[in-house]
């Protein structure tokens, strides 16, 4: 472009092009590099639908990783990888990048951000300042911060002593370093939270929670809740359950959620079927405000909700009748009727989320790790990899 024109134009231009030319835009000269890779032009592309595809969904199969495109129909297509997913666990996406968990001697070595559309991979290193903390309940959660489009890993740690706090770290890749939180963001030590999943919402990441009690008698008993994070504030929050609500939820209950909704589902034991069951949730200013049923319908065996088509009809995990593997298949909400996608897999292990496509991790060199500094000096010799093939 001609040296007249105000780089500011030039980059106004430049955020306009697709994901593949704003790359080869990159080298161009230092200059355009430089800005380029700033998260201001980051933020200012933005996220986009991609028109081909709507989703993108992983699985393993025969414990072989898998990653597909997924188009209207729900044909796939390989996505293009250096990856081996193998071993690799979803934890979230958003804005174009997915966070798995990794690590074949600790569960939650490491934390692997993706994103497909620049086909980069970043790592980051989970710090354990003692042995001992590896044996800790955890967790790890994953989101990108709305305002800047940086994205946010949590490392939650619960002492097996409930009377001791949380530790809760906190990662940003614009910073590459981990800070721990202070005790006035975390929520009171009786509460925990489950990994089983999680949903990003705009700022907020959300779980299934509970707080245990001990009855007079020594039985113990779990007050359910939904946890939430606020990647802005950096402050975790209790939602509590309307009781009305609760007294029909499956407990516990998986969170996804459906355009700006929270989603809980799950299965209702019965004494010879369950009864599986979806509810969408409205949230606002930190309440559960509304709440609707989606779907309740028998079935012989427990399924899993692990997302929807087109923001209507569910796309469900059903297991075989061993319990080892299981079949997609797509619940349509007009007929009532359960449609084979003819896709098959490990039980448990599907992921799908609505495909977009963003530059973040652009700027970062691919299979880049970070924090290894951090990581406990009884383990500092172990050799991970990124799961490459």
């Amino acid at each position: 472009m001609s040296e007249n024109i105000p780089i500011e134009v030039q980059m106004d231009i430049v955020r306009r092009l697709c994901v593949k030319s704003v790359a080869q835009c990159r080298t161009v000269c230092k200059l355009w590099r430089s800005r380029i890779d700033s998260m201001h032009f980051t933020k200012r592309f933005g996220v986009r639908m991609n028109s081909a595809f709507s989703y993108v969904l992983l699985y393993e199969r025969s414990y072989k990783g898998n990653a597909f495109y997924v188009d209207e129909n729900f044909g796939l297509t390989p996505v293009e990888s250096n990856i081996s997913f193998s071993g690799l666990t979803p934890l979230g996406w958003s804005h174009g990048v997915c966070g798995f968990s990794f690590g074949p001697i600790v569960r939650h070595f490491m934390c692997l951000l993706w994103n497909p559309t620049v086909h980069k991979s970043v790592g980051a290193y989970v710090p354990y300042d003692t042995l001992g903390q590896e044996y800790e309940k955890r967790l790890l959660g994953f989101g990108v911060r709305p305002n800047n489009l940086d994205p946010l890993i949590l490392k939650i740690a619960f002492p097996f002593d409930p009377k001791e706090p949380w530790s809760v770290k906190l990662f940003t890749l614009s910073s590459r370093v981990w800070r721990s939180l202070g005790n006035e963001y975390l929520l009171p030590h009786t509460f925990r939270i489950k990994k089983a999943s999680q949903a990003n919402i705009g700022r907020h990441i959300y779980w299934c929670g509970y707080e245990k009690f001990v009855g007079n008698d020594a039985s113990s008993y779990k007050s359910y809740v939904i946890v939430s994070f606020d990647m802005l504030s950096f402050r975790f929050q209790i939602l509590n359950i309307p009781d009305h609500l609760l007294r029909q939820l499956p407990l516990p209950f998986y969170v996804t959620s459906i355009g700006d909704n929270l989603v809980v589902s799950g299965n209702i034991q019965g004494d010879d079927h369950c009864v599986f069951c979806i509810w969408v949730l409205s949230i606002h200013g930190g309440t559960i405000t509304s709440f609707t049923n989606l779907l309740t319908i028998p079935s012989p065996i427990a399924v899993k909700l692990i997302g929807f088509h087109d923001n209507i009809d569910p796309i469900i995990e059903i297991p075989s009748q061993e319990g080892f593997s299981a079949s997609l298949y797509l619940y349509r909400m007009s007929t009532g009727g359960f449609e084979s996608l003819g896709i098959e897999g490990d039980a448990g292990s599907f992921f799908i989320r609505p495909f977009s496509q963003s530059i973040l991790l652009q700027s970062h060199a691919d299979m880049a790790k970070y924090c290894e500094e951090l990581v406990y000096p009884g383990l500092v010799d172990t050799r991970l990899n990124l799961g490459c093939h």
